[in-house]
């Protein structure tokens, strides 16, 4: 961390070391040591030889449906252990998240999570990446894992169609993360999906917590039973 921007980010540095050096899961990135030499203050993390997420989305990368329920299986297992650690990530996006050759998605980036009821981060504050922001985060409302179901759902909604569901200017993205529904998903996507893929991202973007799946589980599991129910298929004739 650079020393002129220690003073500044030293508590979020502290944070993310603070947060991932208690989890161990294969979907996380691991943080194995935190320090200070010399006045530079030091993570060291798992290298991961991967791309982010965002570069594939970056280059129109087609996934197949199968493909995109298998990086998302992975990523709310992550979540769910993080969660059952206490951890809330608060900033899933494309761009914390890593898939290896192998195709294994790793999250990385913890460095705005909070940690139980730590008052290292406090209600009043926006803290996230606006266009992945829950709702309760725009408004700078106290937050817990339903939050990062929320941001899981948008990274979804990205996957499926090739754009954000929420876009604009920084005023108009969080009005509308607040106030509107996305269109869904099937109007837009190129791909084939199951035509419950809708009910699925409308619940998963309630914008009330409460009308949410209520963990990172329950959403990985409504996601698999939707994609063994199948694709449609087109009748050829």
């Amino acid at each position: 961390l650079d020393p002129e921007l220690a003073a500044q980010f030293m508590t979020r540095f502290k944070n993310e070391a603070r947060a991932v050096g208690r989890i161990t899961h294969a979907n996380i990135v691991g943080v194995y040591d935190y320090g200070e030499e010399g006045g530079v203050a030091y993570i060291v993390m798992e290298y991961v030889e991967g791309t982010g997420l965002r570069e594939y989305l970056t280059r129109r990368t087609s996934f197949d449906f199968a493909q995109l329920v298998a990086l998302m299986t992975q990523l709310l297992d992550a979540l769910e252990f993080a969660h059952r650690c206490g951890v809330v990530h608060r900033d899933i996006k494309p761009s914390n998240l890593i898939v290896t050759p192998a195709g294994l998605l790793k999250v990385a980036d913890f460095g705005v999570a909070r940690i139980d009821m730590s008052n290292l981060t406090l209600t009043g504050m926006v803290i996230g990446t606006p266009s992945y922001m829950s709702p309760e985060q725009c408004m700078g409302n106290a937050v817990d894992p339903r939050s990062d179901v929320f941001s899981a759902a948008i990274v979804l909604y990205e996957l499926l169609t090739g754009q954000r569901p929420f876009v604009g200017t920084l005023e108009a993205i969080t009005y509308k993360i607040c106030h509107e529904d996305p269109v869904p998903p099937s109007q837009i996507a190129g791909l084939s999906m199951p035509n419950e893929v809708d009910r699925l991202m409308a619940r998963a973007l309630a914008k009330r917590p409460v009308d949410r799946f209520p963990s990172a589980r329950a959403f990985r599991d409504a996601l698999n039973e939707v994609a063994q129910i199948g694709v449609p298929v087109a009748d050829g004739s």
